[in-house]
């Protein structure tokens, strides 16, 4: 019983094989080249332009999206305020309380 089990499994694992090999052969995509119509160092400057200018950041410092400040910042009662309008309008969840769906 066990051989013919193994003899299974290794005669599974061959077609498995196989159909794998036979599928790599038809995923040939067309290459797509792009001819580049600057130099290396026309590149090169350009991107030195645009670090100095802010537009390239390098790593995990990027910020992105940018944020903006829109208009003036709020005070500390400004905010607040905003924070009371949201709890007494029911705008306002904390913790798990707010279930999707919602449970009757």
């Amino acid at each position: 019983m066990k051989v013919t089990t193994a003899a299974s499994i290794a005669l599974l694992f061959l077609g498995l094989a196989s159909a794998g090999i036979a599928r790599a052969d038809q995923a040939n995509y067309p290459e797509i080249v792009t001819p580049s119509t600057q130099s290396r160092a026309e590149v090169v400057q350009a991107l030195r332009v645009a670090q100095s200018q802010g537009l390239v950041v390098a790593g995990e410092q990027s910020d992105y999206p940018a944020s903006q400040a829109e208009g003036r910042a709020l005070s500390r009662a400004q905010v607040l305020n905003e924070l009371k309008q949201a709890r007494s309008a029911g705008l306002l969840t904390v913790g798990d309380g707010a279930q999707y769906p919602g449970v009757l």
